[in-house]
């Protein structure tokens, strides 16, 4: 029988799967498992014209509109928990650079659900009444949302039609080289997102045997037949973190947060953190073993016993 070849691939390999103009969802939610070391290459690459499908990846879309890279963007809600807006997002928004399309959480998922499930449209209740459908962005409205019958008896319906993006974008715990992809702690929903997507991308802390992966299947959140390219990026996910492995830097947070009251400082900080750094392994040079160190967290635990997040 011949070999199950290997899904490893290196980060420049898996960004170039990402056109300019393309659509991309990504994983990961408030300061936990967002693949910002991707998010970092594809600035490196200089993308443009991107289509973004979120529901809380507040960090990439973010670095993607500070990097002018962002076109139109579907999306429920955008903040930085602890420290405010999203603020070059909301500038580009304000300025007319971004064009959005907003729903409720729930609305999101259930336009990646309908996808995934191969699907025409997924019947809801959230949303109704509310200006997310009374007021549309750039999406003609019924092509978004249609209110309709249900044909089991009188009830009225939102129904909404199905979100396919081009790629997502994962960072997740560990996988083996076949695809087979583990996360600890909170998912998300990037169940949703992987089935709605048309090619999807891995990111994790580690490549672990296929047998390590058969000790606990039930943290399998990506079986093989589901990942297209898995890449091998130790602190992939910072400066958010991941459970089980090390917390968010809140001092690099709040120092992106500074920079990005105006263009010109977040220009600076880009121009440090993303253009100036070659690869994700520079960048670790650059913040140093110490600092990369004091984030790990408690095997026990999966966090850190002492953590200052002010």
């Amino acid at each position: 029988m011949a070999a199950t070849p290997s899904k490893l691939v290196s980060l420049v390999e898996a960004a170039q799967a990402v056109a300019s103009g393309a659509s991309l969802t990504a994983g990961g939610f408030a300061h936990s498992h967002q693949p910002l070391a991707f998010t970092r290459e594809l600035i490196r690459q200089g993308r443009s014209r991107l289509t973004l499908m979120s529901v809380a990846e507040c960090w990439v879309a973010e670095f993607l509109a500070a990097a002018g890279m962002l076109e139109k963007v579907y999306f429920s809600n955008f903040m930085f928990e602890g420290y405010g807006r999203c603020q070059r997002f909301s500038k580009a928004v304000e300025a007319g650079a971004v064009a959005v399309e907003d729903h409720s959480h729930f609305g999101m998922v259930s336009r990646l659900m309908a996808a995934g499930l191969g699907l025409p449209f997924m019947p809801m209740k959230a949303m109704a009444g509310t200006d997310i459908l009374a007021i549309s962005g750039f999406e003609p409205p019924d092509r978004k949302a249609r209110r309709m019958q249900s044909p089991f008896g009188h009830e009225v319906v939102t129904a909404v039609s199905p979100l396919r993006p081009d790629v997502a974008v994962i960072h997740a715990a560990r996988a083996d080289r076949l695809g087979n992809v583990q996360l600890f702690g909170t998912t998300s929903v990037i169940e949703e997102q992987a089935r709605a997507a048309g090619t999807v991308i891995v990111t994790v802390e580690e490549i672990v045997d296929t047998d390590i992966i058969r000790r606990q299947p039930e943290m399998t959140l990506l079986p093989a037949l589901m990942v297209d390219m898995v890449v091998h990026l130790p602190y992939g996910a910072h400066p958010t973190g991941v459970y089980g492995y090390y917390d968010h830097d809140s001092a690099h947070l709040a120092d992106y947060y500074a920079a990005s009251r105006t263009e010109p400082d977040t220009a600076v900080w880009l121009d440090r953190w993303a253009h100036g750094l070659p690869d994700h392994f520079d960048y670790l040079d650059a913040l140093g073993m110490t600092r990369l160190l004091q984030l790990r967290v408690d095997p026990a635990l999966g966090y850190l016993r002492e953590a200052s997040h002010g």
